[in-house]
């Protein structure tokens, strides 16, 4: 007599996700393969990007470091929200006098190469450095410590229902992003760690702040962008989480140092956001 087997429903469950990643992905391929340069004023980035966010203009702080660089930079710009991925894949990208640019970061260099921008000219050396330095930890940690915390720990995803993101792309941002923590690192680590590191994060920006105005004194930086942007989704899109609970309990700066970034740069805050809130 042949023993029944009990089949565990998890590989059943892989498949279907494996199947839905795979469609996502060839969907955004297609999606990305053509970039017909369209009519546009002369010296207008056309910035292509999402959906606006609930609390924050989007759920991606690179789209907001990019938009922010281009407020406080003074450069005309108009916003496409066409969900189109650019030729790398990602978001944000810009269309400027005929060219097509990819990742925020490399965008600013170009614009700021491009039009003698003065962004940072006043650093020092050695501020140029500890700026690149602030810059990368923005970008490459705390972003990460962030999606973690987003994708794996918090298990409500507020901000992304607010935002009408329907289950099936919940249940494959999901997948991808638990598992792109885990290749870069920081997702095989406990909650415990991962508060204690992003409470680390947070104090390394608030001890260089102190009581200046901006990163560097009174004239917003590249690195203002970089950081605000990675603050803000702490701040307005992490909801009652730890994180958001020490931020704003354990290093009041920081909090202050946002909103005023959203106040001195983004008089259309309100008109770009889901969910309007004085917060």
């Amino acid at each position: 007599m042949i023993s029944g087997t009990l089949v565990s429903p998890l590989p059943a469950f892989v498949t279907i996700l494996s199947i839905l990643v795979l469609l996502v992905v060839l969907k955004f391929r297609r999606s990305s393969g053509r970039y017909p340069i369209r009519p546009f004023p002369r010296d207008m980035v056309l910035l292509h990007q999402c959906g606006k966010g609930p609390h924050a203009p989007s759920l991606s702080p690179f789209i907001m470091k990019l938009e922010t660089f281009l407020k406080v930079a003074q450069i005309p710009y108009q916003i496409v929200r066409d969900y189109k991925m650019g030729p790398k894949g990602k978001v944000p990208w810009m269309e400027y006098n005929g060219m097509v640019l990819c990742d925020s970061q490399l965008c600013m260099e170009y614009l700021i190469a491009e039009l003698n921008l003065d962004v940072d000219a006043h650093l020092s050396t050695k501020e140029r450095a500890v700026s690149t330095s602030f810059q990368r930890m923005a970008d490459e940690h705390t972003y990460w410590l962030m999606v973690h915390w987003r994708w794996a720990i918090d298990k409500d995803k507020i901000c992304f229902k607010e935002a009408n993101w329907g289950i099936m792309a919940l249940a494959v941002s999901a997948f991808l992003q638990k598992r792109a923590t885990k290749t870069q690192g920081l997702g095989r680590h406990s909650k415990a760690e991962i508060l204690n590191i992003i409470r680390r994060d947070f104090e390394a920006f608030s001890n260089f702040l102190g009581t200046k105005k901006y990163f560097f004194g009174d004239r917003a930086t590249c690195v203002d962008c970089s950081v605000f942007s990675q603050l803000s989704q702490f701040l307005w899109h992490l909801p009652n989480s730890e994180p958001q609970i020490i931020l704003k309990n354990e290093f009041p700066n920081l909090v202050e140092y946002c909103h005023r970034m959203k106040d001195n740069f983004w008089p259309d805050w309100n008109e770009n956001i889901l969910i309007s809130t004085d917060s």
